[in-house]
């Protein structure tokens, strides 16, 4: 018998589902094999993968800005060169020296503070204040390298047993689900109607969340002993000019 197999891992990982694996992806991966290897063999020449939200995949361009202090902080020796003024935009440069200043020996290689650089996060925390009109706490941030690294954390830290339900509206993202099977929680659905703009169904649950966000207050909440987790990159992605995302 093998040391590792499918019956004998955890088997809490048997129950994830999550929409970077699984058998579309596993078939998209075998047929863009065929076409590279087999040019013709198909009614199509391309894959496009829109099973997950990779738009840098499909030609997205990144944010330049991002990208031009991140080689700068790598790689800090090039700052003091004639030639960078001229290939990096100045901004870039100045914010780039500003974040190696609040490092630890000025270098991106160094282990930072576990919950990430203090200079960071009191950026971060002015940044959440002057957006929400409320004073936010640096010590009560953490840096996670993507969300998915923290929506795992949080699922790690609030999750006991199969007890503890996590409110999850349908249709959801993967990760979600996943997390919650991994660490042996219960998924409670509550599901979004189409028709209605994605909003919450006439249920229980809908009617509960439908009061937190028309009162836009966490008291309900807060009430019921319920921990809040807001995805709130998604804040962005409102594409009717109407409708505005229910700030809490």
């Amino acid at each position: 018998m093998a040391s590792v197999s499918l019956d004998t891992i955890n088997p809490k990982v048997l129950k994830c589902e999550y929409a970077v694996r699984g058998e579309i992806v596993t078939l998209a991966q075998a047929l863009q094999e065929e076409l590279k290897s087999k040019p013709g063999s198909h009614s199509f020449d391309e894959i496009l993968y829109c099973n997950i939200g990779n738009p840098q995949s499909l030609g997205q361009q990144p944010i330049t800005f991002f990208r031009e202090v991140l080689a700068l902080c790598d790689h800090p020796s090039i700052l003091d060169k004639s030639q960078t003024r001229s290939l990096f935009s100045a901004d870039a440069i100045k914010r780039a020296r500003q974040i190696l200043d609040q490092i630890p020996g000025r270098a991106t290689g160094a282990y930072s503070h576990s919950q990430g650089i203090k200079g960071l996060r009191d950026t971060i925390a002015a940044g959440i204040e002057a957006r929400d009109g409320f004073p936010a706490d640096p010590n009560d941030i953490f840096l996670t390298d993507g969300a998915s690294p923290a929506v795992h954390l949080m699922m790690q830290l609030l999750i006991r047993s199969e007890k503890d339900g996590i409110l999850c509206p349908i249709p959801q993202y993967p990760l979600y689900s996943a997390s919650i099977a991994l660490r042996g929680g219960t998924l409670v659905p509550y599901y979004l109607d189409e028709a209605a703009g994605w909003g919450l169904e006439e249920t229980q649950q809908g009617r509960f969340w439908q009061r937190i966000i028309r009162e836009r207050s966490l008291t309900s909440a807060r009430k019921k002993g319920l921990v809040l987790l807001a995805d709130e990159v998604y804040q962005e992605n409102v594409y009717v000019p109407e409708k505005k995302f229910p700030l809490i």
